[in-house]
């Protein structure tokens, strides 16, 4: 995992370049955007980077938006990612369902408008943030925890001699103890 910038990456994948444009000029100053034309593209992008958000065209020539995302589900960098699907045609149940079964978050279909893709990039960006910052918290602690094991593990033969010689030695007052207590009578 490698940490956002400061402003968080989208991907947009898209084969109209109008349609690519018009999403980049809104979300432009507030993310780093990278643009896709192809599903194929996507998934090369998706391999070099992590993105915050994946808005993801419908319908695409050679590899739809269906196939992209299932594949994309399939790549580390980008299993966790919000994938909004984007339609200006496919409203239908059926096509909600199969986009949700392939990985969609979300939806949002034509005629976009600009302050809902804000707010929705925005909500899922910032959950996937969230998301990322407790996968390192994570992380960390899983480390922290394998130091200590590896430490506990090192320290348990001197420990377990400790222990038994303090036994000994906790016998050898008993005994003396005995020995002197029987003594004096």
């Amino acid at each position: 995992m490698t940490p956002q910038p400061a402003k968080p990456r989208v991907l947009i994948v898209d084969d109209n370049p109008t349609n690519r444009y018009a999403f980049q000029s809104v979300l432009e100053d507030d993310y780093t955007v990278y643009i896709a034309g192809s599903g194929r593209r996507a998934l090369e992008l998706a391999v070099l980077e992590e993105f915050s958000v994946i808005l993801l065209d419908v319908r695409m020539p050679e590899m739809d938006g269906f196939e992209t995302a299932e594949r994309l589900r399939t790549l580390d960098k980008v299993r966790f990612t919000p994938i909004i699907f984007t339609s200006a045609y496919d409203k239908t149940m059926g096509q909600l369902t199969r986009g949700y079964v392939a990985g969609a978050t979300d939806f949002l279909f034509s005629p976009v408008d600009a302050d809902l893709l804000k707010l929705k990039v925005a909500t899922y960006a910032q959950i996937y943030l969230r998301n990322e910052a407790l996968r390192l918290q994570i992380l960390q602690l899983n480390s922290t925890l394998h130091g200590l094991q590896t430490e506990l593990a090192r320290r348990m033969p001197v420990e377990k001699g400790l222990m038994t010689r303090i036994r000994e030695l906790e016998e050898a007052i008993l005994e003396l103890n005995r020995q002197t207590v029987g003594s004096l009578f």
